[in-house]
């Protein structure tokens, strides 16, 4: 797991926080570039830990702020988290995210789709992943935000699959963003893993 425990209340758990990935600092930029007063409705896909649904919420408690997880220890997890220091406005559900489920569910007004693509990619094949990205997009009513493993990362189980983004993976993910039909895209910042040295770009994209 790469999300830190949200734990407002200080309750003692026995996880402990080894490859965070720099969550904190995500959200950071996100309230830099996103005024969250602006936004009624929030949806992290890949939520992991919830750690980005519950800080999404603790910045404007008016947001119902949900996360999907298809790991269902992570998702009861973060359920837990819940209760555990009684959040409100704040669900899960435990699911795979596919493109009929992307089709199917409501839009938001902010939607993060964070180190997931590439999974999806590999597993399920690019035309699968692009028919979920679509979706997301119709389902996006202000703000998609967008990161992913690159081309560049290379050794891992992956990094083949994605060869379509060629020697320039972040240019091709701009891009890509700007053929789905966002009006403004622009890559943020750049954020490491724990899995090698290379950054991957951190896209905010306005509807």
């Amino acid at each position: 797991m790469y999300q830190p425990t949200f734990n407002p209340n200080n309750i003692t758990f026995a996880r402990n926080k080894l490859y965070a990935r720099e969550s904190f600092e995500r959200i950071e930029i996100i309230a830099v570039h996103i005024d969250l007063k602006t936004i009624s409705t929030y949806l992290d896909i890949g939520s992991q830990l919830g750690y980005f649904v519950y800080k999404i919420n603790e910045l404007n408690h008016d947001i119902l702020a949900t996360g999907i997880e298809m790991n269902e220890i992570s998702y009861m997890y973060s359920e837990l988290l819940g209760i555990l220091n009684k959040t409100k406005n704040v669900a899960f559900m435990n699911s795979e995210l596919t493109s009929e489920i992307a089709y199917n569910m409501p839009c938001y007004d902010l939607v993060s789709f964070l180190n997931v693509f590439h999974h999806i990619v590999h597993f399920k094949g690019f035309s699968e992943a692009d028919k979920i990205m679509k979706c997301l997009y119709k389902k996006t009513n202000k703000y998609f935000i967008f990161e992913t493993g690159q081309y560049n990362e290379k050794g891992l189980y992956w990094s083949n699959d994605l060869s379509f983004m060629g020697n320039s993976p972040t240019q091709w993910v701009f891009e890509y963003l700007q053929m789905l039909g966002f009006s403004d895209v622009k890559m943020v910042s750049k954020f490491k893993t724990h899995l090698n040295s290379e950054e991957r770009g951190f896209f905010i994209c306005t509807k």
